[in-house]
């Protein structure tokens, strides 16, 4: 039997599934403090059976206990942080009359080819892309409030979109050349060859050049809210850190700007985003750790600015940015359970 963490009639009944990674981890910690959410279930296919802080020890005393993989507990909204690739093999069983809010990118792409050629697979339920909304907030906040399906973005995907979006619809971007360094966290809770502590160690290293899978998420983003192709190359790297990701936009302008102008712009563009901070100086993740924040930093120079995005990609980048949908979703107040500061040191 799968313990609850509240019995209030007025929460909402979540499920997590795929509760045991580092995504459903953290979103479970979120959830658990939710003054709106009570947890009547969580999964795991190699969990089953355990209690949560077997797997998660920082999450103690809750009485929850793993079930099988696609048990929801009767669940009005089903969170699901499974590995790429396997959320869209269980969606006809797990949607039911819930909700979804996935955090995995099976969903986030609409068209079947480019998953096809991003993920190097086929789509295994094609006839549910359609019916997902991206789920960037701060680009589709209406679209996702009035969401049955929500498709959570990925962690670089956040960040780059963030700081791409004012340039590209302000129609001031002419090229943009993009760096990104994430934390071991984003290469999720099993250990590859490239990802476990004896190869990252000590290490900053790139990968992936002009093919990370996030590229045309990236891209399908910026054309669904601006009608426009951007002209970007992301090449990204693995940083001897944990958690956060920092990216660097060098962007080439079609206008001379100054330094208030460009400042302005992104003011403008996200006066009703409460989790971007426009900085004065370049953002640390250190800024941002534990939170669902992204911390941008601006600088420009005749016809060219640097844009600095910091956020931690297991929370604005996964399982807050889950919780922020869930949020708009059901009509809460979009910063609910999510306002923790980053600690330090």
């Amino acid at each position: 039997m799968v313990a609850a963490s509240s019995t209030s009639a007025a929460r909402r009944r979540v499920a997590v599934i795929g509760a045991s990674g580092y995504i459903g981890g953290e979103l479970l910690r979120l959830l658990l403090a939710h003054p709106q959410v009570s947890v009547v279930a969580i999964t795991g296919r190699e969990a089953a059976g355990k209690p949560l802080d077997a797997v998660h020890p920082h999450l103690t005393g809750t009485g929850l206990v793993f079930a099988p993989l696609t048990e929801t507990g009767g669940a009005e909204v089903v969170f699901l942080a499974l590995p790429n690739g396997e959320a869209m093999t269980h969606i006809d069983a797990l949607a039911g009359e819930a909700r979804i809010v996935d955090a995995s990118a099976d969903f986030r792409l609409h068209d079947r080819s480019v998953y096809a050629a991003t993920y190097g697979r086929p789509h295994a339920a094609v006839a549910w892309l359609p019916r997902f909304v991206y789920g960037l907030p701060e680009l589709f906040r209406e679209d996702i409030r009035r969401a049955h399906y929500v498709a959570a973005p990925g962690c670089f995907a956040t960040a780059v979109t963030l700081a791409l979006y004012p340039l590209v619809a302000a129609g001031w971007l002419e090229q943009a050349f993009v760096n990104g360094i994430t934390g071991s966290s984003g290469a999720g809770a099993s250990p590859r060859p490239t990802t476990h502590h004896p190869f990252r160690a000590d290490a900053l290293f790139a990968y992936e050049p002009f093919t990370h899978r996030h590229v045309p998420e990236i891209a399908q983003a910026l054309r669904l809210k601006t009608g426009q192709e951007v002209d970007f190359v992301f090449q990204p790297h693995s940083g001897p850190f944990v958690r956060g990701i920092l990216v660097t936009v060098y962007a080439r302008l079609r206008q001379n700007l100054s330094p208030e102008g460009l400042h302005r712009l992104y003011a403008e563009h996200y006066a009703d985003a409460p989790f971007i901070r426009l900085r004065e100086t370049p953002p640390n993740i250190k800024w941002v750790g534990g939170t669902n924040y992204c911390d941008l930093g601006l600088a420009v120079r005749g016809q060219t600015a640097i844009v600095w995005a910091a956020l931690d990609n297991v929370i604005k980048g996964g399982g807050g940015q889950a919780l922020q949908c869930f949020n708009l979703m059901h009509g809460l107040p979009e910063t609910l359970g999510l306002t923790a500061f980053a600690c330090n040191p």
